[in-house]
């Protein structure tokens, strides 16, 4: 490297560095403050998995912990630890701006099979499907747990946070590590002894534009040689699809997403299901695995194809608060607060909070005319999230429907979200967004144990040999039911 060349490499450094802006204790202390108070006075759920002794106990040791000139990625990643003792998926915590590992970004593209990271590519000559066993000299498995506290997850749910590390792994291992320019990864790869090799940063643009390439998008599957046409077509696409196997009388809806405007979505639905209709499709498999919710009714809506008779989801809402709490650091929120809150739930206080006992879109949720008949199938993932994994419960209430896949990334019995408030602290402009409705979702099934996602009835997880040869475990296991075998 030439002598300009490392003067400019070393000032590029620098000043990433010296953007993380350094605060006084005092600083600290309001803006962690002004967190506390906020859950305390509008969490409606704070002390659902955990109780209140401990995340008092959990309040104070965070603010002892507070030293003088902490830089503020560091008050980040002590209020992720604190807040991560209240297992709410939809309360998240995001970075300050002056974080920025854009630049120096883990370069590698990785998949956690159980507890353990395997290469999801075969870039930089390293096979798919090799094991990673330490990165920069640390265990793998105590870089997983300490990365853990940056998903914020439902209960004891763990498919979420797998499924959102190995995705952001790089992003998750700078704010635990710090910015690198460069990482060595010891590994095996398959049928191999252990290797080691060094690997410069890449930029996040970079990694992202190879991420196409995970074997774990089953192209191969798909008889795709185009992983950047596949990914388009069938991962990045978030209007629903439908895709046929012909030979099984089987159809393929896949849903990644319920962020699409309604009407859009309605009219997309009605399509693809007289096309079904018109194909004498016996067989439908729904796949959620990539959905992370969105909008309600688009979930309803496509519930409304597949069942037989009108259905519930949720028994109750509540909230603790009708105010926005610290109203003066709230940025914004997703609806009208007075409309929302105080119309919706004035009429009905109860002694701690204020409550509905019914579903105000219950009045939608039957059977539409133009129905499928034939025999359903849901998959889901870690992946499967909010209103998507909502969807995925309703489908585990009805015996009709077969689940298939890994546990949602939502909790089974209830969860967060409806009136969401946003944040920035003063100080250190560390941003959150909290929800500030509780909703109470309609079970069937009672002896699921508390703190999990919904589990799919017949849980199948992908393995390392398929991972190896791109074979999508889950739809084939689908398609061998379908064939009988």
């Amino acid at each position: 490297m030439s002598r300009i060349l490392c003067i400019i490499t070393f000032f590029t450094i620098t000043t990433e560095l010296l953007a993380q802006k350094s605060l006084t204790l005092i600083e600290q202390q309001q803006d962690f403050k002004i967190l506390e108070n906020i859950l305390k006075q509008g969490h409606p759920f704070l002390y659902g998995y955990t109780d209140q002794k401990k995340i008092d106990s959990i309040f104070t040791s965070t603010r002892e912990s507070l030293t003088e000139n902490a830089l503020d990625i560091e008050l980040f990643s002590k209020m992720q630890n604190a807040i991560n003792y209240i297992k709410d998926a939809h309360l998240s915590l995001y970075a300050p701006e002056t974080f920025d590992a854009n630049q120096y970004y883990f370069p590698l593209l990785l998949k956690i099979i159980q507890t353990d990271f395997y290469t999801d590519t075969d870039d930089f000559g390293i096979p798919v499907g090799s094991k990673i066993l330490k990165i920069n000299g640390k265990d793998i498995a105590h870089i997983l747990e300490t990365l853990k506290k940056y998903v914020p997850a439902d209960g004891n749910n763990l498919t979420r946070k797998y499924r959102e590390i190995e995705l952001k792994f790089g992003l998750f291992y700078a704010y635990a590590y710090g910015i690198k320019k460069e990482f060595t990864i010891e590994y095996i790869a398959p049928n191999t002894t252990k290797k080691s090799i060094t690997l410069a940063a890449e930029s996040f643009a970079t990694v992202k534009n190879r991420s196409s390439k995970r074997n774990s998008y089953f192209a191969k599957y798909h008889s795709q040689e185009n992983g950047v046409n596949f990914f388009s077509k069938y991962i990045g696409n978030h209007e629903p699809f439908v895709y046929y196997k012909d030979d099984l009388k089987t159809a393929v809806l896949v849903v990644n997403s319920f962020k699409v405007d309604q009407r859009i979505f309605k009219n997309s639905l009605g399509k693809i299901f007289k096309a079904i209709h018109s194909k004498k499709i016996k067989n439908l498999i729904i796949d959620l695995r990539n959905n992370e919710g969105g909008y309600r009714p688009n979930a309803i809506q496509l519930y409304t194809y597949i069942t037989t008779k009108p259905f519930k989801q949720r028994t109750s809402t509540i909230v603790s608060s009708l105010e926005i709490p610290e109203r003066t650091y709230a940025t914004r929120s997703l609806f009208n607060e007075k409309e929302l809150l105080k119309d919706k739930f004035y009429n009905h206080p109860t002694y701690d909070g204020w409550k509905l006992n019914f579903d105000d879109l219950e009045t939608i949720m039957v059977p539409d005319r133009n129905r499928f008949l034939g025999n359903v199938y849901m998959l889901t993932s870690g992946a499967t999230f909010s209103d998507s994994s909502d969807i995925a419960l309703l489908a585990k209430n009805n015996p009709d429907i077969l689940l298939i896949g890994e546990e949602t990334g939502s909790s089974y019995y209830t969860h967060t979200g409806g009136f969401t408030a946003y944040y920035e602290f003063p100080n250190s402009k560390i941003s959150m967004a909290m929800p500030m409705e509780k909703l109470t979702h309609y079970v069937r099934d009672k002896t699921i144990a508390i703190g999990s996602g919904v589990i799919p009835d017949r849980q199948v997880h992908l393995s390392v040999t398929d991972l190896i040869h791109g074979r999508d475990t889950q739809l084939d296991y689908v398609l061998q039911l379908i064939r009988g075998k």
